[in-house]
């Protein structure tokens, strides 16, 4: 069971649904162990609705985690304040991520990212997500954590989405002649290039993928029709 907390809901009406979700789940709870996680993320939970609804669109709790969606404008703050906030602690950032939401095309929100922290002083994961559209941006964060300097680099390698204020955005798992994004759900599985070595000139050369078509059998009848 999942817990979505919507910020345009008035206040009243919105604790009273978390205290009937807190109600049925301290139910399934049996364990002490369980109970004392259980009342963190209670803790957690109502910091979030009091102090940060201006940043949140609306919350998702499942199981043991925080789903936290955050516009992209707001963002750079809300991170800046996960970190230095004295009541949540998340001095670590395990992971950034991005989804390829291609069939979101049609309202322009194609790319969902997802930022995941860990606050050591309560030991749980946050996950802040988003959506952005196609052509736009995010902002670096490399100057709050360290870490992001390699999570960044890898969706600009991947994904082709552009860090603003990243001070050394370059490729890191493809070469540097290599040519789209290999995890964009429209980039095709032959690629663009092919990479080969040419024994007679001792050099190694990129040049456009050819498809032999000699050894290929094609049958053109109709299979529905027999």
């Amino acid at each position: 069971m999942f817990l979505v907390i919507s910020y345009f809901c008035k206040k009243a009406v919105r604790n009273r649904f978390i205290s009937l979700w807190w109600l049925q789940e301290r139910r399934k709870l049996k364990v002490r162990k369980d109970l004392f996680s259980f009342k963190i993320l209670q803790d957690l939970c109502l910091f979030f609705v009091n102090n940060f609804c201006k940043y949140i669109s609306f919350i998702v709790i499942n199981d043991n985690h925080i789903n936290i969606f955050v516009k992209k404008d707001l963002l750079l703050d809300f991170i800046f304040l996960l970190k230095h906030s004295m009541f949540i602690f998340c001095n670590q950032l395990l992971d950034i991520t991005l989804i390829d939401r291609l069939e979101n095309m049609w309202n322009g929100y194609r790319w969902e990212y997802l930022y995941v922290f860990l606050t050591t002083f309560y030991n749980k994961r946050i996950f802040v997500r988003g959506y952005f559209r196609m052509f736009d941006f995010l902002f670096s964060i490399i100057f709050l954590y360290k870490s992001a300097n390699w999570l960044e680099r890898e969706i600009w390698d991947m994904f082709g989405i552009f860090f603003k204020n990243h001070t050394d955005l370059r490729r890191i798992l493809t070469d540097y002649n290599f040519i789209g994004s290999p995890l964009r759900k429209d980039f095709p599985l032959s690629g663009y290039v092919e990479v080969r070595y040419d024994e007679s000139n001792k050099i190694i050369k990129i040049e456009p993928i050819v498809l032999m078509q000699e050894l290929r059998a094609f049958r053109l009848e109709n299979v529905w029709k027999k």
